[in-house]
């Protein structure tokens, strides 16, 4: 699937046939470590569940294995998002799925404490942003946020979660889970507070 956002960028899904574009967008010179070593695999499961001494020890080591493994959740068409084009270069992801899919936040007591009602709604989450540092204040991440909707509202919709940064004294990097006047623009609602300090969290939800 793929599409025009504002005549400037096209997005696509992410899958087998896009995966390169990921993967050429997430090895990119001027990202977080030289690259998002995370591969964008931390909400997929609920904790690391290796024993200290069995964890990879670098983050190239850890690399290593969260690209294998978001490679296998593509392959099993369990992993969603959005990419974002100028022309034909990959310049932003949108990590977007079903609450299944991105659990791990469920493992954390603030977010517990909620006890957030989906009044029976699928439950949609939004969790991670990525930019080109060359495209950044350049409303990609905007893009790729309006294709996530369009594709849950494609895919039956429901309820939809953020969890963006309210407040952080720690730079852009720390912007990965994007911003409230972001999903407030695109129609999300603050619900509650998920943390606080250096950087602060809340909770926004929309129904689709």
């Amino acid at each position: 699937m793929s599409a025009r956002v504002e005549n400037t960028y096209s997005t696509r899904e992410l899958s087998i046939q896009t995966w390169p574009d990921f993967e050429k967008l997430f090895r990119k010179q001027g990202m977080v470590g030289d690259g998002w070593w995370c591969w964008c695999t931390f909400h997929h499961v609920t904790s690391f569940s290796l024993p200290e001494n069995a964890q990879p020890r670098t983050r190239a080591e850890r690399s290593v294995k969260n690209r294998q493994r978001k490679r296998e959740l593509v392959e099993k068409s369990c992993a969603h998002g959005i990419l974002v084009y100028a022309g034909k270069e990959p310049v932003g992801w949108t990590q977007f799925g079903p609450s299944s899919e991105l659990p791990r936040i469920d493992n954390t007591k603030n977010y517990r404490r909620l006890e957030v009602d989906n009044r029976g709604e699928k439950l949609w989450r939004i969790t991670c942003f990525v930019v080109d540092k060359s495209y950044r204040r350049r409303g990609v991440a905007g893009a790729g946020l309006r294709a996530a909707l369009e594709a849950i509202r494609k895919k039956g919709g429901g309820l939809v979660e953020a969890y963006p940064v309210s407040k952080t004294d720690q730079g852009s990097n720390y912007l990965y889970c994007g911003t409230v006047s972001m999903f407030e623009k695109a129609g999300f609602k603050t619900i509650a507070p998920l943390a606080t300090g250096r950087t602060a969290t809340v909770v926004m939800q929309r129904t689709i």
